[in-house]
């Protein structure tokens, strides 16, 4: 797979498993700022679990300015994750941490999108742009100002896409795009590439196509996967799973202009034990291989 330097993790379903992932990715790439873009604070909390009484910049202190004129912008919000667990001491990993008031910013959001929608020319396009790519420019800054720099950045979502995550995606290179073994998930994923698809969805119809930064798609990781209980059967997917494998193979392959590259077996990945290791990981905000 080719390598970009900012990847969103993603789908517009819960529970799915976005969270848990980039807490452990962001321990295994090291050298990652983490941005914690979903209202519940779950990454945040596993990196310092005085998070919720804690007051602090946070993510939608870097988005406001850029919708509210007049707000002066903050800097050097990036925290060291080493700091608050112990886990990550010899990491450099560092994060900025969510807000709950980000359940406010999609309101916040198209109210600014539809005010400098009503400019013309070039003034209109202009504004738009440091609306949508605000969150982009935010994160380049603090990935410059971290010491030495931060050659990575992982960004984690809430299950909707409106606010947010939606910044998100223009912030973003390549997207990973956790999938549970169930029909719900799927069609969450569906819905996923119609909006990354669509010129009348919300990530596409409010900029030219030329300053659009699509992200590409570059792992669909299958979660919670089951696995056979036959005598000798070793990391051999159960019978559902093999279904939604199957699935999951078959959107990819009908969006390959989609994919970061022309094969879908290369974006296709499956966790072996994610329901137990990964709800340990999560309930002692430990990183594990």
């Amino acid at each position: 797979l080719p390598k970009f330097s900012k990847y969103t993790l993603c789908n517009l379903r819960g529970g799915i498993g976005k969270t848990t992932l980039a807490f452990n990715l962001s321990y295994l790439g090291n050298d990652v700022l983490a941005v914690d873009t979903c209202p519940q604070g779950n990454l945040s909390y596993y990196y310092d679990n005085e998070y919720y009484t804690t007051q602090s910049p946070t993510v939608r202190d870097l988005i406001l300015p850029y919708l509210i004129p007049g707000l002066g912008k903050p800097t050097h919000i990036a925290s060291f994750v080493g700091a608050t667990n112990d886990a990550f001491e010899d990491r450099k990993t560092y994060y900025v941490p969510s807000s709950n008031e980000l359940y406010l910013l999609p309101s916040q959001l198209i109210s600014a999108i539809n005010q400098a929608s009503g400019l013309s020319g070039t003034q209109k396009n202009e504004a738009l742009m440091s609306i949508l790519y605000s969150l982009k420019n935010e994160i380049n800054r603090e990935m410059a100002d971290i010491p030495d720099g931060a050659s990575k950045c992982l960004i984690d979502t809430s299950p909707f896409f409106a606010g947010a995550t939606q910044l998100a995606w223009y912030a973003s290179d390549a997207l990973i795009i956790p999938v549970r073994t169930d029909q719900q998930s799927v069609k969450s994923l569906e819905l996923l590439i119609n909006t990354l698809t669509s010129p009348q969805s919300e990530f596409r119809k409010y900029l030219p196509e030329s300053d659009i930064n699509a992200p590409k798609i570059q792992m669909v990781v299958l979660t919670h996967c089951g696995w056979s209980t036959i005598a000798g059967a070793r990391n051999v997917p159960n019978q559902q799973t093999t279904l939604y494998v199957k699935k999951v193979y078959d959107i990819l392959n009908r969006n390959r202009t989609l994919l970061s590259t022309d094969d879908p077996t290369n974006h296709l990945f499956m966790l072996d034990d994610f329901l137990g290791s990964g709800r340990i990981s999560s309930a002692m905000s430990r990183p594990l291989e």
